[in-house]
């Protein structure tokens, strides 16, 4: 299942190993002088970019008896993604401590977390064709196109594989962003055709209210100390929801698909995401790092 496939692709992210993360080359002059502000451990985070629906690559093949007697007719049910859009404002912080379990396995667990509020933009459908063996009668066809807008709320844990140079002394501006988190949803905005299946299909609809396990994938790219851009991708694994629809409702957990029409409609969210640490202001002199893990604290951004 696909949601199997994306979990064991984050387990196998999660398992590699990295010394520390957002680590600036002591060695990397590319950007100029050394930068010695002195940042928080929090900043503002914001992405967008386009949706899709994944589908099914088999068709759903519906057949009803005909009453005249001759073969029945086939219904061939297919469904389809179309490009969205989504945005997303928010923050990001990095741990202020690396826990015991980190430092006994000598390696950053967490790298960063992130939250955000955003609205997304679904689009797709579901065409309807059939073949009918009837002499002189025309195959029939119907498109039901669904167009869906939520809000929703964000939350996501965050490790950072990075790249190595100069063998393997210092770290790359470049690093692997892998993520774990959970968002709520919630539909606001239905643009739907009315369903009329042409073999009586009762149309099964996911509620307004749904929450998702997600895992992300991003490229990210050191811009200077402190900003960052990470274009990447973003899907559910798990899912828990409610459906309506032919006069009944049942709660759905597990599947990270959402019902709509006789079909299943997978989200993916591509994004390009920003980051910009805030800049600490000190009145007067700046304070002096006093030991070890101050100054970690302050390179690793």
């Amino acid at each position: 299942m696909k949601w199997i496939c994306g979990l064991v692709v984050l387990i196998f992210s999660m398992c590699a190993f990295s010394q520390r993360d957002l680590t600036p080359s002591k060695r990397g002059k590319v950007f100029g002088k050394r930068d010695f502000r002195n940042l928080r451990n929090f900043g503002l985070q914001v992405q967008l970019g386009p949706t899709y629906l994944m589908t099914n690559r088999k068709n759903e093949l519906v057949e009803i008896p005909n009453a005249s007697g001759h073969q029945p007719v086939a219904y061939l049910n297919d469904q389809y993604g179309k490009i969205g859009a989504f945005g997303e404002i928010g923050l990001m912080h990095f741990p202020k401590k690396r826990s015991g379990l980190s430092l006994k396995l000598k390696t950053v667990l967490i790298s960063y977390y992130d939250w955000g509020l955003g609205f997304k933009y679904f689009r797709g459908g579901e065409l309807v064709e059939s073949t009918s063996s009837i002499a002189n009668s025309a195959p029939e066809s119907a498109d039901f196109k669904l167009g869906h807008g939520n809000v929703y709320g964000r939350f996501s844990i965050h490790k950072n594989i990075h790249f190595k140079k100069n063998g393997g002394r210092d770290k790359s501006n470049f690093f692997l962003d892998n993520s774990l988190g959970i968002n709520v949803d919630y539909r606001i905005l239905d643009q739907s055709d009315a369903y009329a299946h042409p073999a009586s299909l009762a149309s099964v609809n996911y509620n307004p209210l749904h929450v998702q396990l997600h895992y992300g994938l991003g490229f990210g790219f050191k811009l200077k100390r402190g900003s960052y851009l990470i274009p990447g991708v973003r899907t559910p694994i798990l899912g828990y929801q409610s459906t309506a629809g032919a006069g009944s409702s049942q709660t759905v957990f597990g599947k990270p698909s959402l019902h709509w029409f006789s079909s299943r409609y997978w989200p993916i969210l591509f994004h390009i995401k920003y980051m910009f640490i805030f800049e600490k202001k000190t009145k007067g002199c700046a304070p002096g790092i006093t030991n070890d893990q101050d100054k970690e604290t302050q390179r690793n951004r």
